[in-house]
């Protein structure tokens, strides 16, 4: 159906529009108050250069140039799927994402895990800032073997209690509105179309019906009864030989009989 169409059949059917949106607000308010609320916790985690390349009394945050590359290998670390393989033990619902954090450009990483229990999210996201240094140290073994030429990290922030989000409740509300109101207009081009074929049969119906009737109604006249002409040679006794019901008894008619007889309105002619 296009739109128009739509438009037109909803009009025509407005308590199915109405029956629909019904359905569609209560079935958006099942699908968000059984959905369970998701928790989210977040740290931030800084990378230092290696204290070989910072003089006695240098900042070491001056010289976080070159540090964003580690941070990307740190990230696919981090992603790994022995990671993942270890939160999903710790807690099998839920999830993280590790990424540069984008609100700046310096070597920082952003971590993010979720639960449906604000303390699942708590116990990722520690265990996943104690995986940090270790999974760095790891990765810089490869190439280096002395502790001070090797990139270090520091946690800058965490929080300290999981904020609900409703994200995935406003989700699972959006997706049931928008399947019933599919529904919805599927059931409004049935309902309209079924309507309209039943109220055509019924008009089709009524006028062969009504001259059906009317038909039955009439009543033809009979036709007149006649009597067959007599056969020459075989007349019954009293026939005239015309038309001229016989007469009982035998009896001859006279001719003021037969006028009598012949007149349907039993006058007798004047002469």
């Amino acid at each position: 159906m296009q739109l128009r169409e739509v438009m037109s059949a909803g009009r025509r059917r407005w308590w199915v529009v109405l029956i629909g949106a019904l359905c569609a607000v209560g079935a958006a308010f099942g699908a968000y108050s059984t959905t369970p609320p998701t928790y989210e916790a977040t740290a931030t985690v800084l990378l230092l250069p290696p204290r070989a390349t910072v003089e006695e009394g240098d900042n070491p945050l001056l010289q976080l140039g070159g540090l964003n590359e580690a941070v990307d290998v740190l990230v696919l670390e981090l992603s790994s799927q022995d990671v993942r393989k270890r939160v999903e033990g710790l807690q099998p619902d839920a999830s993280y994402e590790v990424v540069n954090e984008p609100s700046t450009s310096s070597p920082v990483l952003l971590v993010t895990a979720r639960d449906v229990t604000s303390e699942g999210a708590i116990a990722v996201r520690d265990e996943l800032l104690a995986a940090t240094p270790t999974s760095l140290s790891g990765l810089q073994s490869k190439i280096t073997s002395g502790s001070d030429q090797q990139i270090t990290s520091r946690v800058v922030s965490s929080d300290k209690v999981a904020e609900a989000v409703g994200r995935d409740r406003l989700r699972s509300a959006l997706v049931a509105l928008v399947g019933m109101g599919v529904l919805t207009v599927i059931a409004l081009a049935l309902v309209d179309s079924g309507l309209r074929r039943r109220a055509e049969r019924r008009r089709g119906a009524g006028g062969h019906g009504t001259g059906g009737r009317r038909g039955r109604g009439q009543q033809v006249p009979p036709a007149p009864s006649e009597l067959p002409p007599p056969v020459e040679g075989h007349a019954p006794p009293g026939h005239d030989g015309r038309r001229s019901p016989p007469v009982p008894g035998g009896q001859t008619l006279t001719a003021q009989d037969e006028d009598l007889l012949r007149d349907p309105h039993g006058r007798v002619p004047q002469p």
